[in-house]
């Protein structure tokens, strides 16, 4: 794998005598290539050493939440960005700290979707859009989550619209606008969003599957909502997502009694 390629080339870059920027950014990429390697302990032990050599550089100090976020260990997640955003959050002299803090406060909310804390994702949320009003990871994001809870419907397309107006070849921004038109009622127009959203990658999530079957089933295309959810119960049985597996497979019971 790719990833697995990428990490001897960047311990190689670290044996050379690089400037301090340029160490900093070697120090980023082997731990992001360990991590998505499924090297997570090693990529722990490096973020901490590299966290601990440089204490001014955030987003190395942000290294070590990132990997228990990428691991799944939520609570430590969380303690690891909670004290990022104490340490640095007050300084508002560099963008790369201001960034920093909104990709912390991204993942603060993801992390509080997980738990289904709905109300203190949210809120992450909108802290990042009172910085940065046009961050569309933020408008999607929030935008999504309103649209799943059915609440500030139009709002919640407008956002989502953005979103893939900066960025329409995302699928995940164009299964939100998808999503959002479903829960306005506009069901041609989710199954035109929807689709794309799945053509979109060779190997698409189960949740643009699973909303894809939603919309196909609301427009009376029967046997192509069934596939899309079966194309789904796959997706969720490799995420390991076992409860949106059993929701979807519940679906196709239920439709073919």
């Amino acid at each position: 794998r790719s990833y697995e390629r990428a990490v001897p080339l960047f311990r190689q870059a670290l044996t050379e005598n690089l400037p301090d920027e340029r160490k900093l950014a070697a120090n980023f990429y082997l731990i992001r290539a360990l991590a998505l390697a499924g090297q997570n302990d090693e990529a722990l032990q490096i973020a901490s050493q590299a966290a601990a050599a440089a204490p001014d550089a955030p987003r190395l100090q942000a290294q070590p939440g990132w990997v228990y976020y990428h691991a799944k260990r939520y609570a430590e997640a969380e303690q690891a960005y909670r004290a990022l955003l104490e340490r640095f959050d007050e300084q508002h002299q560099s963008p790369d700290i201001r960034e920093a803090m909104r990709d912390a406060r991204l993942v603060l909310s993801n992390i509080c979707v997980q738990r289904n804390n709905m109300e203190a994702a949210e809120e992450w949320l909108e802290q990042v859009l009172d910085e940065f009003p046009d961050d569309i990871g933020a408008l999607n994001d929030l935008g999504y989550l309103w649209a799943d809870q059915n609440k500030h419907l139009q709002r919640a397309l407008d956002m989502v619209r953005r979103a893939v107006d900066g960025e329409p070849d995302n699928a995940a921004y164009r299964d939100s606008l998808g999503w959002a038109l479903y829960r306005l009622g506009r069901y041609p127009e989710a199954v035109q969003e929807l689709e794309k959203a799945a053509a979109g990658d060779d190997d698409p999530d189960g949740v643009i599957l699973d909303h894809l079957g939603d919309a196909y089933w609301k427009v009376n295309r029967r046997p192509d909502a069934v596939a899309a959810w079966r194309r789904a119960v796959e997706a969720f049985a490799k995420e390991d997502e076992r409860a949106k597996q059993q929701a979807t497979q519940q679906k196709i019971e239920t439709c073919e009694k």
